[in-house]
């Protein structure tokens, strides 16, 4: 399967500040160009072969993606449509060389999207034996720019009218096909009729009953047209960095500052990686100034324990955006956040002996260390059975927890408080946890 990506137009409502000094495929998105972000979301679909149309100042797009491909990790066929002033449907046929007579998927390089939907249009595809071109239709209602979009009139899910100037539209394009040989001939027959829009071909599939709609239930999407729909992208595509498995404090402050850290850092070359070990020593840090002991670096102690658990957040925020995410680097963010909380907690538990001359300390330091260590342990079994089955949330006392209460507790000048606390909530949420996958697998034997 290859992937067409339309990068020919100029993009005038773009011209001015980024656009002037960039053709508009090359404009950035939070660390990535539009196209990079097209490539990559589609890359992720599975599809690795890519036929990508140029035009407006195609020398400078060709050598960036040149320059790119290696990190990319895909192969692409560059297509020239030295008409591109046109419309983007003589771009479209343009590439009909390069794919000899396959099906195909249909992107334009300024609209960012959620790689999901393009998964679910394939499988759908592949359902219909690829007999149809397929397009991805959305809500009026979730369009940033509803006045620009393309829109579509359906009657009983099927399309009867596309355009612009629709009036009685309920649905609008999202400008993501799935496209089969007759796409081309559709074009042919209205570029001979002096119609170089793309949706004047798909009119003409519509008419012959050749071209389904896939509705994409509201999920992201966005043209990136003026500097207006830009900011609403960033805007959305940051807010989706929240996670369901986030706890209390990562929901309601940890991630409301990191994905700020997150727009400003994504833009720079630093990597996911690299993010994780400066968390981690920010952390060392922090134990650092336990160890001293005395309230004043107690309180600088908790303040960068805190702020290691924010920047904790910023690896994966990055990855995720900048499509980098790795099982590797999930597995050494894992283990250093592993090795950070010991020796946070062994800063503590130093340094309040050192002050106190306090034996229970170690006991209860040593139930605090083991109850984090099984709370991690724990939580990829426990969350696989009740995702599953459903069932209580328990404690909360996730890792972003455990480092507020941290915090808080140095602040408070209560080392001892703080970390009997850890000990017993940590302790006690494991053990709920094992009763409670228990019970359930005891559900289940008895149902046979």
């Amino acid at each position: 399967m290859k992937a067409v990506i339309l990068a020919a137009g100029k993009g005038e409502r773009l011209s001015q500040g980024e656009g002037k000094s960039k053709p508009k495929p090359l404009i950035p998105l939070l660390g990535l160009s539009l196209l990079e972000r097209a490539i990559l979301s589609a890359k992720e679909s599975g599809i690795y072969d890519f036929v990508l149309v140029v035009g407006y100042r195609s020398e400078e797009v060709v050598k960036y993606v040149e320059a790119k491909q290696k990190r990319l990790g895909v192969n692409i066929d560059f297509v020239e449509n030295e008409e591109w002033e046109k419309g983007n449907g003589l771009s479209v046929l343009k590439a009909r060389d390069a794919l000899k007579e396959e099906n195909f998927v249909l992107l334009m390089c300024d609209h960012v999207f959620d790689s999901s939907i393009l998964n679910d249009l394939l499988a759908k595809a592949r359902r219909n034996k690829g007999d149809k071109c397929i397009l991805c239709v959305d809500n009026p209602e979730n369009v940033f720019d509803l006045e620009d979009a393309t829109k579509i009139l359906l009657e009983k899910n099927k399309p009867k009218a596309i355009g612009k100037g629709v009036e009685n539209y309920n649905a609008v394009d999202c400008g993501i096909f799935y496209c089969t040989s007759e796409m081309f001939d559709a074009l042919e027959k209205e570029i001979g009729e002096g119609k170089y829009e793309l949706s004047d071909a798909v009119q003409c599939l519509i008419d012959s009953d050749k071209l389904e709609v896939f509705d994409i239930g509201g999920r992201f999407w966005c043209d990136i047209d003026t500097h207006g729909s830009l900011e609403y992208a960033k805007l959305r595509m940051l807010k989706s960095l929240e996670k369901p498995t986030d706890g209390i404090i990562s929901k309601y402050i940890n991630r409301k500052v990191s994905r700020r850290i997150t727009a400003r850092i994504v833009n720079r070359n630093l990597t996911p990686t690299q993010i994780t070990i400066i968390s981690f020593l920010m952390a060392l840090a922090s134990a650092t100034f336990f160890f001293l002991g005395e309230y004043k670096y107690l309180i600088i102690g908790g303040l960068l324990a805190q702020a290691s658990s924010i920047i904790d957040g910023c690896d994966g925020e990055v990855a995720r955006l900048k499509f980098l995410m790795t099982d590797y680097g999930a597995f050494v963010d894992s283990i250093l956040d592993r090795y950070a909380d010991a020796i946070i907690i062994l800063g503590l538990i130093i340094g309040y002996c050192m002050l106190h001359g306090s034996i229970s300390v170690w006991i209860i330091g040593l139930f605090a260390v083991l109850g984090s260590f099984m709370m991690s342990y724990t939580n990829a079994r426990y969350e696989g059975v009740f995702e599953k089955t459903g069932g209580g949330r328990g404690i909360p006392v996730r890792r972003d927890m455990r480092l507020f209460i941290i915090m808080i507790g140095a602040f408070l000048n209560q080392v001892l408080g703080l970390l009997l606390l850890l000990a017993i909530l940590t302790n006690t949420e494991v053990v709920r946890r094992v009763f409670s996958i228990k019970r359930i697998i005891t559900k289940k034997k008895n149902k046979f």
